[in-house]
């Protein structure tokens, strides 16, 4: 298991502190902060995109299709790495994968594991979890590589009415 350099914790609060405070101005002005959010609508009105995002990024790896990988990601949507770079706009996120790819053995095998998603407002699902993958050894009779780590995701229902990562940090 990686450890997370001690910068990006704070890093993370900050982006999902902002966005949260962001999103309680908004629904305390109006009927959206006399009406409780429907939790449970909320989370099955995204749960079918955020599923399909979760499963496309081993194939996407694997067959180096940076473009499925970012598909899931809003125009504006950030990638913070676990060394703290960010990446910002989907195209942007897209041209990283493309980048890592080029220097990157074969996928074997990998997968996302969901550990939790918390409504956090009304267009607003913060999913957290792990992800793993194993590549080819380097070389022939060598083991195989594992690499793996955890993320937190923000997603947001866009006025299109489909959810998108936001912001991805991944540690």
């Amino acid at each position: 298991m990686r450890r997370v350099p001690m910068f990006v914790l704070p890093t993370c609060a900050l982006l999902i502190g902002s966005s949260l405070s962001a999103q309680r101005a908004r629904a305390s002005s109006g009927a959206a902060a006399r009406a409780p959010l429907d939790t449970a609508a909320i989370v099955a009105s995204a749960r079918p995109e955020i599923d399909a995002a979760n499963a496309a990024w081993f194939p996407g790896l694997q067959h180096h299709d940076a473009s499925a990988v970012a598909a899931a990601y809003a125009d504006s949507g950030s990638f913070i790495a676990g060394d703290g770079t960010v990446t910002r706009g989907r195209a942007a996120i897209a041209r990283m994968y493309a980048e890592r790819f080029a220097h990157m053995r074969p996928v074997r095998a990998g997968a996302v594991v969901q550990q939790g998603l918390r409504v956090i407002g009304p267009t607003r699902i913060v999913e957290w979890g792990s992800g793993w993958l194993e590549l080819e050894a380097e070389r022939a009779g060598a083991a195989a590589a594992r690499s793996e780590g955890t993320y937190v995701t923000v997603w947001q229902r866009e006025s299109d009415g489909h959810w998108r990562i936001v912001r991805n940090v991944a540690f």
